[in-house]
């Protein structure tokens, strides 16, 4: 192979891997910044994750399950809340979860912190809201929060804040 053709061989694998590295994942895309408070103590949500399910009050829509950690949360268990239970319990994962539905309106919320004990908070409430910047089906921005400090059924105190932006994983 002459010096020339060794040269731009070279770079031409250069300029794949720069290519390569420039496409980012549809994760690597999310952002998340917030945080979420419990019995006074702040915990940073850096991971979020959001994946349409079928809707509930109208199975012909989708809603939008959207997933705030503090860890890398597996595979396996984004969308199964009973596998990250025992990543909770031992408080290696603490997690906000709001599913939302097509009118942008929060119809479901879970909170879960080891600290609230077997008892974690979720349910329906107008207490828990999203503030939409997008939602196309295909992203989904915007802030989630509490809109004022809540109480768990243990009355263990609470709230979070949290704006983030990513991509909507499909429903399998």
């Amino acid at each position: 192979m002459s010096g020339k053709s060794a040269a731009a061989s070279v770079a031409g694998v250069a300029l794949f891997a720069l290519s390569a590295l420039s496409v980012p994942e549809a994760s690597a895309q999310n952002k998340v910044e917030g945080k979420l408070e419990v019995k006074g103590q702040p915990i940073a949500l850096t991971r979020v994750y959001a994946y349409a399910v079928e809707g509930f009050f109208d199975k012909k829509k989708q809603d939008v399950t959207v997933l705030f950690c503090d860890a890398e949360v597996p595979a396996a268990a984004v969308r199964d809340a009973f596998a990250r239970k025992a990543l909770v319990d031992s408080g290696k994962l603490h997690c906000v979860q709001q599913v939302i539905n097509t009118e942008k309106q929060v119809i479901n919320f879970e909170v879960r912190d080891g600290r609230f004990g077997a008892r974690q908070p979720g349910g329906g409430s107008t207490e828990h809201v999203f503030e939409a910047k997008t939602f196309d089906g295909k992203t989904i921005a915007g802030r989630s929060r509490t809109k004022s400090p809540q109480t768990s059924f243990d009355d263990v105190p609470y709230s979070y804040d949290i704006s983030f932006s990513a991509a909507i994983e499909p429903r399998k």
